[in-house]
């Protein structure tokens, strides 16, 4: 602003309070009075009205035992008293700066509000500059980077913050400005610098927040990883205990359809919900989520996607293995190569059967039960083919390690004593309905394949066949005809753990402070307005040299 434009704003002032003069009360102030006072620097009826009340607040607020402020505030009560001076300005700035912090901004924001209001040119032409940006006078459009102060000018970064909020520009604030507002900043405009992505975890703000709360909100916020258990139920926020919780494998009651009920959902191996899950995800998740499907065509994932067993019920559930699977993979592909062997004996599929066992028995990095099972079914098989004694080879050498193997290997040396014509047919008839040894589900499964096999008559003999050996054994309690398969069921079950590769990082807090809220603004306001203080004149600085002493 010129200086011909703050004449001519000065004067605008003069004349809308000549006019509320004139139609006021009748106990105006004489104009001997007002003479006095345009020695202070308060000009009209209305201004002098405002300095008074504000003075009495003032003076009110000071220790009357400070013998420092005692020439202040005996000029204060001089000017009340009807006598003004031109010391009013130094004594209202003594008394001003020796405020406790906290009234201080209160009171100093109330002195330049009437100053504003009443067009005191009490401020040097910076500082009135200044405070016409923040009382709002000039509009956002014509604010520019040479209105921010310099750093010393502006030490606790009120002006810039408050130029920053108007302008709808906080990302112009200075690391300098940034750094100096996040002690004293409304928790709400905190907020605001979080969400303008100005303020980062790489600031630290909870350690230059003088409260315990705003501390711990922050660090919510901010860096939720490092939010333990206790400050978590502090702040009534469940999604760090949820997250450890599921993590953990402990039991979850998420809500349907939300993040860890989709992830439970998926470590059960349902492909359903993975559009769902998508939407919850990160992008970076979306990303692995969508590697581990595209990886279901060809059985062929990234070494890192099967190292995450949680996922490997969702990868069988998404891939159905075409052609034998080579174990020696990675423990993931050897529990796959044993699964699909087992299941392709259960379909009765014996030569594709044979194909996987083969792969299995030849490698040789397989763990012990995982190679005992596979002997177990490369000895049925052999069984299968009549070939007795490679069955009885293979079974005992397992039999030297594993015991569990003795039952079968003793119904093969007894088979083998049997003369060929008096041999049962070797099949286990729980394998025959597709079922595991001794399943008690078997009645269910017989009728399932009766409806589903009635017009095949030789399928529908099978079951029968294998209804009544299961009967029969029931009758005398004794499945010792029956060769063990698996060994242990547990061998070929899916692993139970969570997606831990597919679980977001911890995710800040929600913001729980309303944006735009009107006393955070507020605050910042009163804050700039506290900040203009040292740009008081030390003596009333006349609007022109010309300025008459009349009223």
């Amino acid at each position: 602003m010129t200086r011909a434009e703050m004449i001519e704003a000065w004067r605008t002032h003069r004349a809308a309070r000549r006019t509320a003069a004139a139609t006021g009360p009748e106990d105006r102030v004489d104009g001997f009075v007002l003479r006095k006072w345009r020695r202070a620097g308060v000009f009209g009826v209305e201004a002098v009205a405002r300095v008074e009340d504000v003075l009495r607040a003032l003076l009110a607020s000071v220790d009357a035992e400070d013998d420092t402020l005692r020439w202040g505030a005996d000029t204060i009560r001089a000017c009340l008293d009807g006598h003004p001076t031109p010391q009013l300005l130094p004594a209202v700035k003594a008394l001003l700066e020796a405020a406790e912090p906290n009234r201080a901004v209160a009171q100093t924001a109330a002195v330049l509000s009437v100053v504003h209001e009443s067009g005191m040119p009490w401020l040097s032409p910076a500082g009135e500059r200044r405070l016409t940006v923040i009382a709002g006078r000039v509009p956002a459009s014509e604010l520019g980077p040479d209105d921010v102060p310099r750093n010393e000018d502006d030490p606790v970064g009120a002006y810039a913050l408050h130029h920053a909020l108007i302008r709808g520009s906080l990302d112009e604030l200075s690391a300098h400005h940034l750094r100096a507002v996040i002690p004293w900043a409304p928790l709400g405009i905190i907020d605001d610098l979080i969400d303008a992505d100005v303020l980062h975890r790489g600031d630290q703000p909870w350690n230059l927040r003088a409260d315990t709360a705003e501390q711990g909100y922050l660090l919510a916020r901010l860096a939720p990883e490092k939010v333990d258990t206790a400050l978590a139920q502090s702040l009534g926020w469940n999604e760090p205990r949820e997250r450890e919780a599921f993590l953990a494998g402990q039991p979850v009651d998420p809500e349907p359809g939300s993040l860890y009920d989709l992830l439970l959902r998926v470590a059960d191996g349902e492909t359903e919900v993975l559009k769902n899950l998508e939407e919850l995800l990160p992008r970076d998740l979306v990303v692995r989520l969508r590697k581990v499907r595209a990886g279901a065509m060809t059985g062929s994932w990234d070494l890192d996607i099967p190292a995450d067993r949680g996922l490997w019920r969702l990868m069988c559930a998404l891939w159905e293995p075409r052609a034998a699977v080579k174990p020696a993979r990675g423990p993931f592909y050897g529990l796959v190569a044993l699964r699909h062997a087992y299941d392709l004996i259960c379909q009765g599929e014996r030569k594709k059967a044979q194909a996987q066992v083969d792969k299995l028995v030849d490698h040789e990095g397989a763990d012990a039960e995982a190679a005992a099972e596979a002997w177990n079914m490369f000895a049925y098989l052999a069984l299968l083919d009549d070939n007795l004694d490679l069955a009885y080879v293979s079974l005992a050498r397992v039999a030297r390690t594993d015991r569990r193997v003795e039952d079968n290997l003793a119904l093969l040396e007894r088979r083998r004593r049997t003369k060929r014509n008096d041999r049962d047919q070797p099949a286990n008839p729980y394998l025959e309905l597709g079922l595991p040894h001794k399943s008690e589900q078997w009645k269910h499964q017989w009728r399932e394949r009766r409806r589903a096999d009635r017009d095949d008559l030789d399928l529908a003999a099978q079951a029968n066949w294998a209804k009544r050996r299961i009967e029969q054994a029931e009758r005398t309690e004794d499945w010792s005809d029956f060769f063990v398969l698996p060994l242990d069921l547990a061998a070929l079950q899916l692993p139970t753990v969570r997606p831990r590769s597919l679980t977001p990082q911890a995710t800040a807090m929600p913001r729980r402070t309303a944006p735009g809220a009107a006393a955070d603004l507020a605050a910042v306001r009163d804050r700039a307005l506290a900040a203009l203080l040292p740009t008081m004149l030390s003596a009333p600085r006349r609007p022109d040299h010309d300025h008459r002493t009349t009223s």
